[in-house]
């Protein structure tokens, strides 16, 4: 879209009608000094359409009136560009890789794969953070080190699966090993999101010890218990009969968890039953942690009042060709 850097200029149109009376009603009723006895300026006056060509001139002169006043409003095309800054979060999103997360009790899907399919949702969303991946079991690792490049992540975590460490729930190293990943961040907020089924029985960090340490360094842990209360089955694999499924009592120490997020400030841990619940957890805490973004508008204009300069231009020489080849040649 066209704008005007200087619209006053077109208060100038108003003169355009007072030329128009002042050609109708004034300058036409002023009586000629010399009188003509040629018959053919009264045949002039008298043909009509010669008057009609010889008042046409007045157009051009008109239009090139119209054109420069527009040229002196000074119009622009107008191209917008922004500069955009975020103060980020880092997150670390530490995922329980320990043999109970093989249990089906999210049907048709084990608790593992759900975890992962809610993890992909949620790193979609994050676009302007960094995200890292920690696993844990009886060991913990770091699976991806925080980083923008979301593709690599996905990556990384479609590869995850049971038994790639030794198996065990050590909560507590899970936590550690998260932290150490974060506690040389810059970012304006750090977060750790756990995910477990379990309750703490490996590793040398106890889970509310590391915890505190996420506290000192301003870390805050969201707590999430992945799996149904009461009896699930677990797929085993029998080296005669193949897949078989035994029935446990998994138990999640949902006591600890809220310990955990009562120290980091995040009020109290999550428990997931089904897709949908952990889905809303995720949710809560994609809300709950947002990347602070600013937007900074700024315009670069374009002048085209030199178009308007040279159609002006155009037709002052058509309007002077006009005068001196049609209407000085009229009968």
């Amino acid at each position: 879209m066209i704008e005007f850097l200087r619209p006053n200029y077109f208060w100038l149109f108003l003169i355009i009608p007072i030329l128009v009376l002042y050609e109708i009603f004034i300058k036409n009723k002023i009586k000629p000094s010399i009188f003509y006895s040629d018959i053919q300026a009264i045949e002039f006056s008298l043909n009509k359409k010669s008057l009609i060509v010889y008042y046409f001139r007045y157009f051009f002169r008109f239009l090139i009136f119209i054109f420069l006043i527009i040229a002196l409003a000074r119009p622009s095309i107008p191209e917008k560009y922004s500069k955009t800054s975020t103060k980020g979060i880092d997150i670390i999103l530490a995922l329980d890789v320990s043999t109970s997360m093989r249990a089906i009790d999210f049907q048709p899907n084990n608790r593992l794969f759900v975890a992962k399919e809610e993890a992909k949702k949620f790193i979609s969303s994050r676009t302007n953070d960094r995200i890292g991946l920690v696993i844990f079991g009886g060991e913990s690792y770091t699976q991806c080190p925080l980083t923008i490049d979301h593709k690599i992540l996905v990556e990384f975590l479609d590869k995850i699966k049971t038994g790639m460490v030794e198996d065990g729930t050590a909560i507590g190293m899970g936590i550690a090993s998260s932290i150490n990943r974060l506690r040389n961040s810059k970012a304006k907020s750090k977060v750790i999101i756990l995910l477990t089924d379990g309750r703490n029985n490996s590793g040398d960090i106890d889970p509310v010890t590391a915890a505190t340490l996420g506290k000192e360094l301003k870390i805050k842990i969201y707590p999430i218990g992945v799996g149904k209360e009461g009896i699930s089955k677990i797929p085993v694999q029998h080296p005669i009969y193949g897949v078989q499924y035994t029935s446990q009592k998994l138990d999640i120490d949902m006591k600890t968890l809220n310990k955990i997020a009562e120290i980091s400030g995040t009020k109290s841990a999550r428990r997931a039953q089904n897709s949908k619940q952990l889905n809303d957890i995720m949710n809560e805490i994609d809300e709950l942690e947002k990347t602070e973004i600013s937007e900074k508008v700024h315009y670069r204009y374009y002048d085209i009042f030199h178009y308007f300069l040279f159609a002006a231009l155009i037709f002052l020489i058509v309007e002077i060709m006009f005068s001196k080849l049609i209407i000085k040649n009229l009968p």
